[in-house]
């Protein structure tokens, strides 16, 4: 009997042992289901058939979509846009034309070549090519007496644009208004000037061959993987560059100056046929939506894939600005267009896109501080910054090295279509793109020292002003006299003299006290850009490219959205954009900070979200239990949130200030 007994105990204790590793099993079985349900969720809005598409595609759909023509600035804003992002003004409404109604040499105008082999490797773009395709005439734009000062700078954009002569040569073409030439006495009294840097003889020829050096090198890329650790920039065997502080500025009146060389050296054009001339110059007189197509085409084809090599660069969050503009200075020119992504050391975030956003936002906010002095606001009025003269002594002996990266920087920004964070002095911007600067453009830079310096060139009886030839500059706690001429803090400005002196004071404070920080900016960014391709901007236009629009649209946000299956229909989900809606601006650049990793909105809008790859990643709504957590989280690298199921409207818009409210800065999940 006993042994009965046990033999049964046994079986039963088995049966039991076995019955519980099943439910073991079943437990690890339904915890990695679930886990792998929740990887896969969570790559929905990468692996989806919307977002297969390239940032090419999106910049072409907007080119395609038409254009909206401001009346007070004549800026060809995206058809997306109720108001100048210019200017500001509103937008009117216009009559439409399908394509057929469109004429012969208008249609010509939006019709582009594309071809990369024989120009250069410039593509050219096919926009506006439905056989349907609307298209916005022109408002009657309005007088100028009547524009805000914002209005008349914007549409005083084109004042300079290049021409080709008869024989195919360029030439500067000054706008006074209306398309009408200045006149003669205008180009006299306040002339254009465009920018070259000298150096000795030896130094041309050395920078001269360096350029073809890096064109070659961008051009033969090995398959490699180029890691960019802390530890980079202190490998003394690494090469970096050197920066030259004897740097001489040369100014050209634009009449006399070839429009296809720019101040650190010549583009493309100077050797290029009459047809790519002639493509270049119909590029730059088309709308901005077109040109904003072709530039993605081209900065896109740019690129060194990941598969092919990546740079990785590491940083530590406190000393984040240090050792990311010593990482991007000892970059090899080989590997400054290759596909970058960023570790924050001791944290846990991997980059699949959302962490660069945050570093690159994290930089440009450093970069801008009053605290670092690299760039000064000296434009309240339009928040521009402009080079720092006195960087040497405020920054130290590294400022050379930090203007170059910056270059770079934006550079990068440029090549990936990121969106910088601080505007840059239109003389600045002039300056980048080649075209001429004149002395009406310090009214963007200093406008109080401008209204003097208007006033001494407008009115008589200088003499009794006891000004002279000099500058007292302010040296951290000193103050240092700078002649303008030999010997000029003893010469007295006169009404005889006062032109020579207004040109001393206008080539100093733009060009001469800042030769060797702008020679570094340039140079770091053209090694990055090809100067072919800032060819056809306007400087409005690239300030627009480089920054963008602060302001985000809540009609373009929630039309590019993707809802998961539970949020279709959903009182939350109207919740959720009504309260956006209701918003101000920068709680809703704060969002998309929480959302995205970056709180711009790109130029091609929503729809133009992307991924780490380039890859179109939408912007997407999850749907999560309410029972499993009442806290809004995102995943920046995906463009997602993950919104719990709430009860009320009250509740929700409790949780999602009460989100935005914190510090939004750092990663835990990619």
């Amino acid at each position: 009997m006993d042994n009965n007994r046990t033999t049964k105990m046994s079986v039963l204790y088995q049966c039991v042992g076995m019955l519980l590793l099943f439910i073991v099993f079943l437990v690890v079985w339904f915890i990695a289901c679930r886990r792998n349900r929740h990887l896969i969720d969570m790559e929905v809005p990468l692996l989806s058939g919307e977002s297969v598409d390239h940032r090419i595609d999106a910049a072409t759909r907007e080119a395609a979509a038409g254009y909206s023509i401001c009346s007070s600035c004549e800026f060809e804003n995206f058809k997306r846009f109720e108001y100048c992002v210019l200017c500001g003004d509103k937008l009117p409404s216009l009559s439409m034309t399908t394509a057929e109604d469109v004429s012969d040499e208008e249609e010509q105008q939006q019709y582009h070549p594309m071809d990369d082999s024989d120009r250069g490797g410039a593509a050219y773009l096919v926009v506006n090519g439905g056989a349907k395709m609307a298209h916005l005439l022109s408002p009657r734009p309005r007088k100028l007496s009547s524009l805000s000062r914002q209005q008349r700078r914007a549409r005083n954009r084109r004042e300079w644009s290049r021409k080709l002569d008869v024989e195919g040569n360029f030439f500067w073409y000054r706008s006074g208004g209306g398309n009408l030439p200045v006149s003669t006495e205008m180009n006299v009294l306040m002339p254009g000037y465009t920018v070259r840097f000298k150096f000795p003889e030896e130094k041309e020829v050395q920078e001269e061959v360096k350029d073809q050096e890096q064109e070659r090198l961008m051009t033969e890329i090995e398959p490699t993987v180029a890691a960019v650790l802390s530890q980079y920039v202190k490998d003394n065997a690494l090469e970096k560059p050197v920066l030259p502080t004897d740097v001489k500025i040369e100014l050209t009146e634009a009449l006399a100056s070839d429009p296809a060389e720019f101040s650190t050296g010549k583009s493309s054009l100077v050797d290029a046929g009459p047809e790519r001339r002639k493509e270049m110059v119909a590029m730059a007189a088309s709308d901005f939506p077109s040109k904003y197509a072709h530039f993605v085409v081209n900065t896109a084809s740019l690129i060194v894939p990941a598969e092919v090599e990546f740079l990785k660069l590491s940083v530590h969050r406190d000393y984040m600005l240090e050792e990311s503009l010593d990482h991007m200075y000892c970059i090899q020119p080989k590997n400054l267009r290759s596909f970058m992504r960023i570790n924050f050391l001791d944290e846990s975030g991997v980059d699949a896109g959302g962490v660069h956003r945050e570093w690159f936002m994290l930089v440009n906010e450093l970069l801008a501080s009053p605290t670092l002095r690299l760039f000064t606001c000296q434009n309240k009025a339009d928040q521009s910054f402009f080079i720092n003269s006195q960087s040497h002594a405020e920054v130290g002996e590294d400022h050379l090295a930090y203007y170059f990266a910056t270059g770079r920087l934006i550079g990068r920004a440029l090549l990936e279509g990121g969106i910088w964070g601080f505007h840059l002095a239109l003389p600045l911007l002039k300056v980048i793109l080649g075209v001429p600067v004149t002395f009406a453009d310090m009214e963007f830079l200093d406008p109080e020292t401008y209204r003097s310096l208007r006033w001494l060139m407008d009115n008589d009886g200088v003499d009794d002003l006891g000004l002279d030839f000099s500058l007292t500059e302010q040296v951290n706690e000193s103050k240092v006299v700078v002649d303008l001429i030999p010997n000029g803090r003893n010469v007295a400005v006169t009404d005889a003299n006062k032109r020579t002196y207004l040109d001393r004071r206008f080539r100093y404070v733009l060009f001469e006290s800042v030769a060797d920080q702008m020679y570094a900016f340039l140079t770091g960014l053209y090694e990055v850009i090809p100067r072919e391709l800032l060819l056809i901007f306007d400087p409005e236009e690239f300030d627009y490219l480089l920054c963008g629009s602060p302001e985000v649209d809540v009609t373009d946000w929630e039309a590019h959205t993707v809802l998961t299956p539970n949020l279709q229909d959903a009182n939350v989900t109207r919740w959720f954009w009504e309260i956006v809606s209701q918003m101000p601006n920068e709680y809703r650049r704060r969002l998309l900070l929480f959302a995205t990793g970056s709180a711009c909105v790109p130029l091609a809008g929503f729809g133009g979200l992307t991924s780490y790859d380039g890859r179109l990643c939408p912007f997407s709504l999850k749907g999560v239990s309410y029972r499993m957590t009442q806290y809004i989280s995102s995943h920046a690298c995906f463009n997602r949130l993950d919104l719990p199921l709430y009860h009320k409207k009250k509740e929700l818009k409790s949780m999602l200030y009460a989100t935005l409210d914190n510090d939004l800065t750092g990663f835990t999940t990619a």
